[in-house]
Protein backbone atom coordinates (compact mmCIF):
# COMPACT_ATOMS: atom_id res chain seq x y z
CA UNK A 1 0.00 0.00 0.00
CA UNK A 2 1.18 3.20 -1.11
CA UNK A 3 1.59 5.82 1.51
CA UNK A 4 -0.85 8.83 0.91
CA UNK A 5 -1.54 10.49 4.54
CA UNK A 6 -2.05 10.04 8.26
CA UNK A 7 -3.77 6.69 7.47
CA UNK A 8 -1.11 4.98 6.06
CA UNK A 9 0.25 2.13 8.26
CA UNK A 10 3.68 2.29 6.48
CA UNK A 11 4.54 5.18 8.51
CA UNK A 12 3.73 6.81 11.98
CA UNK A 13 0.85 9.62 12.19
CA UNK A 14 3.84 11.51 13.85
CA UNK A 15 6.27 11.05 11.14
CA UNK A 16 2.79 13.20 8.68
CA UNK A 17 2.74 15.79 11.14
CA UNK A 18 4.72 18.80 8.82
CA UNK A 19 5.79 21.02 12.25
CA UNK A 20 7.96 18.08 13.31
CA UNK A 21 10.26 17.12 9.77
CA UNK A 22 13.25 18.07 10.54
CA UNK A 23 14.47 19.11 7.26
CA UNK A 24 12.42 22.28 7.13
CA UNK A 25 12.34 24.36 10.72
CA UNK A 26 12.90 22.69 13.83
CA UNK A 27 14.70 23.04 17.01
CA UNK A 28 17.23 20.67 18.23
CA UNK A 29 15.41 19.46 21.39
CA UNK A 30 13.03 17.74 18.55
CA UNK A 31 15.89 16.14 16.33
CA UNK A 32 17.02 14.04 20.04
CA UNK A 33 13.37 13.25 20.98
CA UNK A 34 13.76 11.29 16.98
CA UNK A 35 16.46 9.49 17.97
CA UNK A 36 13.88 7.79 20.16
CA UNK A 37 16.02 7.49 23.11
CA UNK A 38 18.76 5.88 21.26
CA UNK A 39 20.63 9.21 22.74
CA UNK A 40 19.61 8.91 26.19
CA UNK A 41 19.01 11.50 28.56
CA UNK A 42 22.71 12.86 27.52
CA UNK A 43 21.56 13.94 23.90
CA UNK A 44 18.81 14.60 25.31
CA UNK A 45 20.33 17.51 27.65
CA UNK A 46 22.82 18.38 25.35
CA UNK A 47 20.44 18.94 22.68
CA UNK A 48 18.66 21.38 25.05
CA UNK A 49 21.44 23.88 25.16
CA UNK A 50 22.87 23.30 21.59
CA UNK A 51 20.56 25.64 20.46
CA UNK A 52 22.63 28.65 22.30
CA UNK A 53 25.83 27.32 21.10
CA UNK A 54 28.24 30.23 19.79
CA UNK A 55 30.07 29.77 16.43
CA UNK A 56 32.14 32.19 17.25
CA UNK A 57 33.87 30.40 20.08
CA UNK A 58 37.03 28.94 18.79
CA UNK A 59 37.50 25.44 18.53
CA UNK A 60 41.37 23.66 18.81
CA UNK A 61 42.42 21.19 16.44
CA UNK A 62 46.04 19.66 15.98
CA UNK A 63 46.43 22.30 13.50
CA UNK A 64 45.40 25.24 15.14
CA UNK A 65 42.37 27.05 16.55
CA UNK A 66 38.68 27.20 13.91
CA UNK A 67 35.57 29.14 13.84
CA UNK A 68 32.29 28.54 12.31
CA UNK A 69 28.99 29.92 10.91
CA UNK A 70 25.65 29.21 11.66
CA UNK A 71 24.35 26.50 9.76
CA UNK A 72 20.90 26.11 7.91
CA UNK A 73 18.96 25.06 10.99
CA UNK A 74 19.13 26.61 14.45
CA UNK A 75 21.61 24.92 16.71
CA UNK A 76 23.84 24.05 14.44
CA UNK A 77 27.07 25.56 13.36
CA UNK A 78 29.44 24.35 10.66
CA UNK A 79 32.73 24.48 10.07
CA UNK A 80 34.02 24.66 6.52
CA UNK A 81 37.29 23.90 4.28
CA UNK A 82 39.30 22.59 7.20
CA UNK A 83 42.42 21.31 6.12
CA UNK A 84 43.12 17.67 6.73
CA UNK A 85 46.00 17.33 4.84
CA UNK A 86 48.64 19.15 2.96
CA UNK A 87 48.13 20.34 -0.76
CA UNK A 88 48.56 18.00 -3.47
CA UNK A 89 50.39 20.09 -6.12
CA UNK A 90 54.08 19.80 -7.08
CA UNK A 91 55.50 16.90 -5.70
CA UNK A 92 52.55 15.88 -4.04
CA UNK A 93 51.00 14.94 -6.90
CA UNK A 94 49.96 11.17 -7.13
CA UNK A 95 51.86 10.51 -3.75
CA UNK A 96 50.22 9.43 -0.23
CA UNK A 97 48.19 12.65 1.48
CA UNK A 98 51.19 14.25 4.05
CA UNK A 99 50.23 16.08 7.21
CA UNK A 100 47.82 19.05 7.47
CA UNK A 101 49.80 22.51 7.99
CA UNK A 102 49.57 24.20 11.40
CA UNK A 103 48.78 27.94 11.11
CA UNK A 104 48.61 30.70 14.31
CA UNK A 105 45.52 32.57 15.70
CA UNK A 106 42.24 31.94 14.19
CA UNK A 107 40.94 30.51 11.32
CA UNK A 108 37.81 31.66 10.42
CA UNK A 109 36.18 28.12 8.57
CA UNK A 110 33.13 30.20 6.90
CA UNK A 111 34.35 29.66 3.10
CA UNK A 112 33.99 26.03 1.45
CA UNK A 113 37.27 24.68 0.41
CA UNK A 114 38.53 24.13 -3.16
CA UNK A 115 37.76 20.98 -5.21
CA UNK A 116 39.84 18.78 -6.82
CA UNK A 117 40.51 19.81 -10.29
CA UNK A 118 37.76 18.37 -12.53
CA UNK A 119 35.84 19.21 -15.88
CA UNK A 120 32.97 21.41 -16.29
CA UNK A 121 31.70 21.35 -19.69
CA UNK A 122 28.74 19.08 -18.77
CA UNK A 123 28.05 20.84 -15.31
CA UNK A 124 24.58 22.75 -15.76
CA UNK A 125 24.67 26.56 -16.28
CA UNK A 126 23.18 27.05 -13.01
CA UNK A 127 25.40 25.57 -11.01
CA UNK A 128 27.18 26.97 -8.36
CA UNK A 129 30.95 25.98 -8.99
CA UNK A 130 33.94 25.69 -5.91
CA UNK A 131 37.11 27.03 -6.61
CA UNK A 132 39.31 23.98 -8.30
CA UNK A 133 42.97 23.48 -6.41
CA UNK A 134 44.89 20.51 -6.02
CA UNK A 135 45.25 22.06 -2.25
CA UNK A 136 42.06 20.65 -2.16
CA UNK A 137 42.20 18.38 1.00
CA UNK A 138 40.01 19.85 3.06
CA UNK A 139 36.65 19.15 5.09
CA UNK A 140 33.38 20.71 6.42
CA UNK A 141 31.62 19.43 9.97
CA UNK A 142 28.15 20.52 11.24
CA UNK A 143 27.57 20.23 14.81
CA UNK A 144 24.97 20.58 17.16
CA UNK A 145 26.96 20.04 20.34
CA UNK A 146 27.43 22.91 22.78
CA UNK A 147 30.67 21.61 24.20
CA UNK A 148 33.95 19.21 23.15
CA UNK A 149 32.58 17.12 26.19
CA UNK A 150 30.02 16.08 24.39
CA UNK A 151 29.75 12.47 22.24
CA UNK A 152 27.87 12.25 19.88
CA UNK A 153 27.69 9.81 16.52
CA UNK A 154 29.57 11.06 13.81
CA UNK A 155 28.53 10.56 10.23
CA UNK A 156 31.87 10.73 7.44
CA UNK A 157 30.19 11.13 4.06
CA UNK A 158 32.15 10.37 1.12
CA UNK A 159 30.54 12.31 -2.20
CA UNK A 160 29.83 10.18 -6.09
CA UNK A 161 29.95 11.01 -9.27
CA UNK A 162 31.78 10.23 -12.40
CA UNK A 163 34.50 12.79 -13.84
CA UNK A 164 32.67 16.04 -12.92
CA UNK A 165 30.24 17.54 -10.08
CA UNK A 166 32.31 15.92 -7.62
CA UNK A 167 32.43 18.27 -4.67
CA UNK A 168 30.51 18.30 -1.70
CA UNK A 169 29.14 22.46 -1.12
CA UNK A 170 25.92 21.12 -2.59
CA UNK A 171 22.78 21.79 -0.89
CA UNK A 172 22.09 17.55 -1.09
CA UNK A 173 24.90 16.92 1.48
CA UNK A 174 23.95 20.02 3.65
CA UNK A 175 24.68 18.40 7.10
CA UNK A 176 22.40 20.47 9.39
CA UNK A 177 19.72 17.97 9.44
CA UNK A 178 21.42 15.40 10.65
CA UNK A 179 23.32 17.43 13.32
CA UNK A 180 20.29 18.50 13.89
CA UNK A 181 19.16 14.91 14.67
CA UNK A 182 21.59 14.39 17.04
CA UNK A 183 24.88 13.65 14.95
CA UNK A 184 28.15 14.98 13.86
CA UNK A 185 28.34 15.24 10.42
CA UNK A 186 31.57 15.57 7.88
CA UNK A 187 32.10 15.94 3.98
CA UNK A 188 35.35 16.03 2.52
CA UNK A 189 37.33 17.03 -0.48
CA UNK A 190 39.04 14.11 -1.84
CA UNK A 191 41.23 13.80 -5.12
CA UNK A 192 39.41 12.49 -7.96
CA UNK A 193 39.42 11.25 -11.93
CA UNK A 194 43.42 11.30 -13.03
CA UNK A 195 44.41 13.08 -9.95
CA UNK A 196 42.59 10.46 -7.62
CA UNK A 197 43.26 7.60 -9.69
CA UNK A 198 45.99 6.80 -11.93
CA UNK A 199 48.74 4.15 -11.57
CA UNK A 200 52.12 4.05 -13.60
CA UNK A 201 55.09 2.32 -13.18
CA UNK A 202 57.27 4.86 -11.99
CA UNK A 203 54.71 5.78 -9.00
CA UNK A 204 54.45 1.81 -8.05
CA UNK A 205 58.41 1.94 -8.12
CA UNK A 206 58.61 5.34 -5.93
CA UNK A 207 55.74 3.84 -3.68
CA UNK A 208 57.75 1.75 -1.34
CA UNK A 209 55.75 -1.14 -1.54
CA UNK A 210 55.10 -1.57 -5.63
CA UNK A 211 51.72 -0.16 -6.34
CA UNK A 212 49.77 2.88 -7.70
CA UNK A 213 46.39 4.23 -7.79
CA UNK A 214 43.74 4.75 -4.77
CA UNK A 215 44.66 8.05 -4.12
CA UNK A 216 41.20 8.92 -2.91
CA UNK A 217 41.11 6.09 -1.10
CA UNK A 218 44.32 7.11 0.75
CA UNK A 219 42.42 10.27 0.73
CA UNK A 220 39.57 9.29 2.55
CA UNK A 221 41.89 7.25 5.49
CA UNK A 222 43.85 10.41 6.06
CA UNK A 223 40.53 12.22 6.96
CA UNK A 224 39.67 9.77 8.73
CA UNK A 225 42.09 9.64 10.51
CA UNK A 226 42.08 13.74 11.03
CA UNK A 227 38.68 12.78 12.42
CA UNK A 228 39.83 10.48 14.90
CA UNK A 229 42.39 13.30 16.18
CA UNK A 230 39.95 15.72 16.04
CA UNK A 231 36.41 15.29 16.26
CA UNK A 232 36.29 15.37 20.36
CA UNK A 233 36.64 18.89 19.73
CA UNK A 234 33.38 19.17 17.98
CA UNK A 235 31.94 17.15 20.36
CA UNK A 236 31.54 13.83 18.24
CA UNK A 237 32.42 10.46 19.39
CA UNK A 238 35.59 9.24 18.06
CA UNK A 239 34.30 5.74 18.66
CA UNK A 240 31.01 5.82 17.13
CA UNK A 241 32.22 7.02 13.54
CA UNK A 242 30.11 5.84 10.47
CA UNK A 243 32.20 5.73 7.14
CA UNK A 244 29.27 6.68 4.40
CA UNK A 245 29.11 7.02 0.89
CA UNK A 246 27.05 6.99 -2.59
CA UNK A 247 28.44 5.47 -5.83
CA UNK A 248 31.76 6.10 -6.15
CA UNK A 249 32.14 7.38 -2.71
CA UNK A 250 30.49 4.11 -1.86
CA UNK A 251 33.28 2.02 -3.72
CA UNK A 252 36.01 4.24 -1.42
CA UNK A 253 34.29 2.16 1.64
CA UNK A 254 33.89 -1.39 0.47
CA UNK A 255 37.82 -0.84 -0.24
CA UNK A 256 38.28 0.94 3.06
CA UNK A 257 36.14 -2.28 4.54
CA UNK A 258 39.09 -4.16 3.08
CA UNK A 259 42.10 -2.11 3.30
CA UNK A 260 44.65 -2.11 6.20
CA UNK A 261 44.75 1.91 6.03
CA UNK A 262 41.61 2.27 7.76
CA UNK A 263 41.50 -0.78 10.41
CA UNK A 264 40.29 0.99 13.67
CA UNK A 265 39.10 4.32 12.27
CA UNK A 266 35.53 4.08 11.87
CA UNK A 267 32.95 1.52 13.37
CA UNK A 268 29.96 1.33 11.04
CA UNK A 269 29.60 1.36 7.49
CA UNK A 270 26.67 2.99 5.01
CA UNK A 271 26.93 1.75 1.25
CA UNK A 272 24.01 3.54 -1.35
CA UNK A 273 24.44 1.58 -4.48
CA UNK A 274 26.39 -0.25 -2.82
CA UNK A 275 27.62 -3.35 -2.98
CA UNK A 276 27.27 -6.14 -5.36
CA UNK A 277 28.13 -9.89 -5.15
CA UNK A 278 31.66 -10.61 -6.04
CA UNK A 279 30.45 -12.38 -9.18
CA UNK A 280 27.98 -10.31 -10.35
CA UNK A 281 28.94 -8.96 -14.15
CA UNK A 282 28.00 -5.60 -13.34
CA UNK A 283 31.11 -5.08 -11.33
CA UNK A 284 32.17 -4.96 -15.02
CA UNK A 285 30.75 -1.12 -15.58
CA UNK A 286 29.93 0.14 -12.22
CA UNK A 287 31.70 2.27 -9.89
CA UNK A 288 32.44 -0.42 -7.32
CA UNK A 289 34.79 -2.40 -10.24
CA UNK A 290 38.27 -2.05 -10.47
CA UNK A 291 41.28 -2.66 -12.96
CA UNK A 292 44.37 -4.65 -11.81
CA UNK A 293 47.14 -3.21 -11.20
CA UNK A 294 49.08 -4.03 -14.43
CA UNK A 295 46.22 -2.75 -16.82
CA UNK A 296 46.35 0.99 -14.67
CA UNK A 297 49.84 0.94 -15.15
CA UNK A 298 49.56 0.29 -18.57
CA UNK A 299 47.17 2.88 -18.80
CA UNK A 300 49.06 5.29 -17.05
CA UNK A 301 51.99 4.81 -19.37
CA UNK A 302 49.76 5.21 -22.45
CA UNK A 303 48.26 8.36 -20.88
CA UNK A 304 51.77 9.73 -20.08
CA UNK A 305 52.58 9.04 -24.17
CA UNK A 306 49.13 10.39 -25.07
CA UNK A 307 49.83 14.05 -23.37
CA UNK A 308 53.63 14.49 -25.01
CA UNK A 309 55.09 13.90 -21.49
CA UNK A 310 58.35 12.13 -21.26
CA UNK A 311 57.96 10.61 -18.11
CA UNK A 312 56.56 10.90 -14.61
CA UNK A 313 58.24 13.96 -14.03
CA UNK A 314 57.29 15.55 -17.41
CA UNK A 315 52.69 14.57 -16.21
CA UNK A 316 54.27 16.70 -12.72
CA UNK A 317 55.50 19.42 -14.71
CA UNK A 318 51.80 19.92 -16.36
CA UNK A 319 49.37 22.28 -15.32
CA UNK A 320 46.21 20.82 -13.32
CA UNK A 321 44.06 22.60 -16.40
CA UNK A 322 46.60 20.61 -18.88
CA UNK A 323 45.86 17.20 -17.10
CA UNK A 324 42.56 17.65 -16.96
CA UNK A 325 42.33 18.85 -20.36
CA UNK A 326 44.54 15.70 -21.35
CA UNK A 327 42.45 13.09 -19.50
CA UNK A 328 39.07 14.28 -20.92
CA UNK A 329 40.31 14.55 -25.06
CA UNK A 330 38.97 12.18 -27.14
CA UNK A 331 40.87 8.92 -27.41
CA UNK A 332 42.46 9.64 -23.62
CA UNK A 333 43.59 6.25 -22.23
CA UNK A 334 41.37 5.65 -19.16
CA UNK A 335 42.85 6.93 -16.09
CA UNK A 336 39.76 6.85 -13.37
CA UNK A 337 38.48 4.17 -11.24
CA UNK A 338 40.15 2.04 -8.28
CA UNK A 339 42.78 -0.50 -8.73
CA UNK A 340 43.45 -3.49 -7.47
CA UNK A 341 46.55 -2.82 -6.50
CA UNK A 342 47.50 -5.26 -3.25
CA UNK A 343 47.93 -2.29 -1.39
CA UNK A 344 45.01 0.02 -0.60
CA UNK A 345 43.14 -2.67 -1.98
CA UNK A 346 45.17 -5.62 -1.08
CA UNK A 347 42.65 -8.51 -2.42
CA UNK A 348 39.40 -9.03 -4.74
CA UNK A 349 36.65 -8.67 -3.07
CA UNK A 350 35.85 -12.69 -2.97
CA UNK A 351 39.19 -13.01 -1.37
CA UNK A 352 38.42 -10.54 1.47
CA UNK A 353 35.41 -12.72 2.17
CA UNK A 354 37.07 -15.63 1.98
CA UNK A 355 40.19 -14.83 4.33
CA UNK A 356 38.03 -13.36 6.71
CA UNK A 357 39.87 -9.83 6.17
CA UNK A 358 36.51 -7.81 5.41
CA UNK A 359 35.85 -5.88 8.56
CA UNK A 360 33.76 -6.90 11.16
CA UNK A 361 31.37 -3.51 11.43
CA UNK A 362 27.35 -3.09 11.45
CA UNK A 363 26.70 -2.44 7.55
CA UNK A 364 23.87 -0.56 6.05
CA UNK A 365 23.39 -0.42 2.20
CA UNK A 366 21.29 -1.20 -0.70
CA UNK A 367 19.94 0.24 -3.82
CA UNK A 368 17.77 2.32 -6.07
CA UNK A 369 14.31 0.71 -8.40
CA UNK A 370 15.29 2.71 -11.40
CA UNK A 371 19.62 1.77 -11.56
CA UNK A 372 21.57 -0.85 -12.62
CA UNK A 373 19.84 -1.01 -16.30
CA UNK A 374 15.94 -0.52 -14.54
CA UNK A 375 14.30 2.55 -16.28
CA UNK A 376 10.44 3.75 -16.76
CA UNK A 377 11.71 5.12 -19.84
CA UNK A 378 13.46 1.72 -21.13
CA UNK A 379 13.14 0.72 -25.08
CA UNK A 380 13.33 -2.66 -26.16
CA UNK A 381 11.93 -5.15 -28.39
CA UNK A 382 11.25 -8.71 -28.55
CA UNK A 383 14.36 -9.85 -30.71
CA UNK A 384 16.45 -7.16 -28.31
CA UNK A 385 15.30 -8.79 -25.11
CA UNK A 386 15.80 -12.53 -26.49
CA UNK A 387 18.99 -11.55 -27.86
CA UNK A 388 19.77 -10.32 -24.21
CA UNK A 389 18.96 -13.53 -22.68
CA UNK A 390 21.04 -15.83 -25.00
CA UNK A 391 23.83 -13.59 -24.52
CA UNK A 392 23.34 -13.29 -21.01
CA UNK A 393 22.18 -16.87 -20.13
CA UNK A 394 23.46 -18.91 -22.53
CA UNK A 395 21.93 -22.72 -22.80
CA UNK A 396 19.66 -21.34 -19.67
CA UNK A 397 17.89 -19.04 -21.78
CA UNK A 398 15.08 -20.21 -22.55
CA UNK A 399 14.62 -20.96 -18.55
CA UNK A 400 15.28 -17.12 -17.93
CA UNK A 401 12.42 -15.98 -20.60
CA UNK A 402 9.57 -18.50 -18.87
CA UNK A 403 10.40 -16.79 -15.83
CA UNK A 404 10.45 -13.12 -17.26
CA UNK A 405 8.24 -14.10 -20.16
CA UNK A 406 7.11 -11.09 -22.85
CA UNK A 407 5.31 -11.36 -26.07
CA UNK A 408 5.25 -7.96 -26.88
CA UNK A 409 7.29 -4.64 -26.67
CA UNK A 410 5.47 -3.24 -23.98
CA UNK A 411 5.69 -6.65 -22.29
CA UNK A 412 9.39 -6.56 -22.28
CA UNK A 413 9.53 -3.13 -20.90
CA UNK A 414 7.76 -4.87 -17.59
CA UNK A 415 9.56 -8.12 -17.81
CA UNK A 416 13.43 -6.33 -17.90
CA UNK A 417 12.53 -3.95 -15.30
CA UNK A 418 11.32 -7.04 -13.04
CA UNK A 419 14.67 -8.56 -13.88
CA UNK A 420 17.15 -5.72 -12.90
CA UNK A 421 15.08 -4.80 -10.09
CA UNK A 422 15.29 -8.65 -8.69
CA UNK A 423 18.93 -9.23 -9.77
CA UNK A 424 19.97 -5.82 -7.93
CA UNK A 425 17.96 -6.92 -4.59
CA UNK A 426 19.15 -10.35 -5.33
CA UNK A 427 23.10 -9.40 -5.60
CA UNK A 428 23.51 -6.98 -2.65
CA UNK A 429 21.51 -9.74 -0.57
CA UNK A 430 23.94 -12.47 -1.68
CA UNK A 431 26.69 -9.84 -0.51
CA UNK A 432 25.33 -9.84 2.88
CA UNK A 433 25.39 -14.04 3.28
CA UNK A 434 28.87 -13.65 2.15
CA UNK A 435 29.82 -11.15 4.77
CA UNK A 436 27.79 -13.34 7.66
CA UNK A 437 28.88 -16.77 6.48
CA UNK A 438 31.94 -16.76 4.77
CA UNK A 439 33.66 -13.96 6.38
CA UNK A 440 32.02 -15.22 9.55
CA UNK A 441 31.18 -11.76 10.95
CA UNK A 442 28.72 -11.25 13.70
CA UNK A 443 27.89 -7.92 13.18
CA UNK A 444 24.39 -7.19 11.06
CA UNK A 445 23.59 -6.19 7.98
CA UNK A 446 20.71 -3.92 7.26
CA UNK A 447 19.89 -3.65 2.87
CA UNK A 448 17.76 -1.88 1.55
CA UNK A 449 15.86 -0.70 -2.16
CA UNK A 450 14.32 2.87 -2.61
CA UNK A 451 11.65 2.94 -4.72
CA UNK A 452 10.26 6.57 -3.77
CA UNK A 453 10.51 8.43 -7.12
CA UNK A 454 11.45 12.50 -6.31
CA UNK A 455 8.72 15.09 -8.01
CA UNK A 456 9.95 17.17 -10.91
CA UNK A 457 13.16 17.40 -11.44
CA UNK A 458 16.76 18.98 -9.83
CA UNK A 459 17.56 22.82 -10.32
CA UNK A 460 20.38 23.15 -7.59
CA UNK A 461 22.58 19.80 -7.46
CA UNK A 462 25.14 19.51 -10.10
CA UNK A 463 25.23 15.95 -8.85
CA UNK A 464 21.55 15.16 -9.50
CA UNK A 465 20.81 13.20 -12.73
CA UNK A 466 18.78 15.46 -15.01
CA UNK A 467 15.48 14.79 -15.91
CA UNK A 468 12.32 15.01 -14.84
CA UNK A 469 10.69 12.01 -12.73
CA UNK A 470 8.37 10.17 -15.35
CA UNK A 471 11.97 9.66 -17.77
CA UNK A 472 14.13 8.94 -14.32
CA UNK A 473 11.83 7.03 -12.34
CA UNK A 474 13.88 5.92 -8.52
CA UNK A 475 17.40 6.96 -10.22
CA UNK A 476 20.56 6.54 -8.92
CA UNK A 477 20.96 8.84 -6.28
CA UNK A 478 17.35 9.76 -5.77
CA UNK A 479 17.54 8.55 -2.17
CA UNK A 480 20.07 10.98 -0.69
CA UNK A 481 17.54 13.62 -0.40
CA UNK A 482 15.47 11.56 2.43
CA UNK A 483 19.02 10.17 3.71
CA UNK A 484 20.05 13.49 4.74
CA UNK A 485 16.47 15.55 4.72
CA UNK A 486 18.18 17.74 2.20
CA UNK A 487 14.59 19.11 -0.16
CA UNK A 488 15.35 22.56 0.56
CA UNK A 489 17.47 23.79 -2.57
CA UNK A 490 16.82 21.27 -5.58
CA UNK A 491 13.74 23.34 -6.72
CA UNK A 492 11.57 20.00 -7.01
CA UNK A 493 8.06 20.56 -6.05
CA UNK A 494 8.07 18.51 -2.51
CA UNK A 495 5.14 17.22 -0.95
CA UNK A 496 3.89 16.44 2.22
CA UNK A 497 5.06 12.91 1.46
CA UNK A 498 8.55 13.56 0.68
CA UNK A 499 8.97 15.63 3.76
CA UNK A 500 7.32 12.66 5.73
CA UNK A 501 9.99 10.42 4.14
CA UNK A 502 12.87 12.51 4.22
CA UNK A 503 12.28 12.82 8.19
CA UNK A 504 11.68 8.77 8.84
CA UNK A 505 14.60 8.41 6.54
CA UNK A 506 16.86 10.17 8.40
CA UNK A 507 15.71 8.54 11.69
CA UNK A 508 16.86 5.64 10.41
CA UNK A 509 20.46 7.56 9.72
CA UNK A 510 20.77 8.83 13.02
CA UNK A 511 19.79 5.77 14.93
CA UNK A 512 22.20 3.70 12.90
CA UNK A 513 24.68 6.15 13.37
CA UNK A 514 24.04 6.31 16.98
CA UNK A 515 24.14 2.08 17.51
CA UNK A 516 24.84 0.41 14.91
CA UNK A 517 21.23 -0.16 14.52
CA UNK A 518 18.80 1.95 12.34
CA UNK A 519 15.81 0.91 14.65
CA UNK A 520 14.77 3.19 17.53
CA UNK A 521 12.87 3.21 20.24
CA UNK A 522 9.37 5.39 20.98
CA UNK A 523 6.06 6.72 19.42
CA UNK A 524 7.76 8.49 16.47
CA UNK A 525 10.14 6.13 15.30
CA UNK A 526 9.69 4.47 11.78
CA UNK A 527 8.40 0.67 11.26
CA UNK A 528 10.87 -1.45 11.95
CA UNK A 529 13.33 -2.90 9.94
CA UNK A 530 14.65 -6.07 10.05
CA UNK A 531 18.33 -7.16 9.71
CA UNK A 532 19.41 -9.49 6.81
CA UNK A 533 18.70 -13.25 7.52
CA UNK A 534 20.70 -15.35 5.35
CA UNK A 535 18.29 -17.74 5.33
CA UNK A 536 15.51 -15.85 4.39
CA UNK A 537 15.98 -13.60 1.41
CA UNK A 538 14.70 -10.80 1.96
CA UNK A 539 15.47 -6.70 1.56
CA UNK A 540 13.61 -3.68 3.29
CA UNK A 541 11.66 -1.21 0.78
CA UNK A 542 12.02 2.23 1.95
CA UNK A 543 10.40 4.45 0.13
CA UNK A 544 6.30 4.17 -1.34
CA UNK A 545 6.56 1.59 1.54
CA UNK A 546 8.31 0.84 4.68
CA UNK A 547 8.38 -2.66 5.07
CA UNK A 548 10.35 -6.21 3.90
CA UNK A 549 10.12 -7.46 0.30
CA UNK A 550 11.29 -10.05 -0.88
CA UNK A 551 14.88 -10.44 -2.70
CA UNK A 552 12.84 -11.64 -5.98
CA UNK A 553 9.55 -11.74 -6.50
CA UNK A 554 9.17 -15.23 -6.71
CA UNK A 555 11.31 -18.04 -5.08
CA UNK A 556 11.78 -19.69 -8.43
CA UNK A 557 13.26 -16.10 -9.84
CA UNK A 558 15.29 -16.26 -6.68
CA UNK A 559 17.00 -19.77 -6.95
CA UNK A 560 17.46 -18.72 -11.00
CA UNK A 561 19.46 -15.75 -10.13
CA UNK A 562 21.20 -16.92 -7.34
CA UNK A 563 22.37 -20.05 -9.41
CA UNK A 564 23.38 -17.47 -12.01
CA UNK A 565 25.59 -15.49 -10.14
CA UNK A 566 27.15 -18.01 -8.44
CA UNK A 567 27.81 -19.73 -11.45
CA UNK A 568 29.84 -17.12 -13.25
CA UNK A 569 33.53 -17.96 -13.06
CA UNK A 570 34.54 -14.21 -12.41
CA UNK A 571 35.13 -12.93 -9.19
CA UNK A 572 36.35 -9.08 -8.35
Amino acid sequence: MTPNGPSDPALPDSAWDRRGFLGRTVAVTAGAALLGGVESATATASASTSAQSRPERPVRTASGLVTGVRAALPGVTVYKGIPFADSTAGKNRWRPPQPAPSWKGVRKADTWGPACPQPTTTVPSWADLPEFSEDCLNLNIWTGASSSSERRPVVVWVYGGARTAMWPQQPVYDGSCLASKGVVFVTFNHRVGTFGNLAHPELSAESGHGASGNWGAMDTAAALKWIQRNIAAFGGDPDRVTLAGWSHGSSLVNILMISRLARGLYQRAVLCAGVQYPKDPALGRVAGGYKTLDVAEANGTAFQEFTGAGSLAGLRDLSADEIVTWANATGAPSTGGNTLDGYVLPSTYGAAMTSGAEVDVPVLTGNNKDENGASPSLSMTVAQYREFAATTFGDRAEEFLKLYPAATDTEVVTAYNSYARDEERVSTFLWGTLFKETAGNRSPVWNYWWSHVPPGADTGNAIMTRGDAATLGAYHGAEMYYLFGNLEGAGRPWTEKDHALADATTTYVANFAATGNPNGMGRRTPPNWPALRTAKPLTMELGDRFTPIPAADSEPKYAFLRSYLESQTTEY
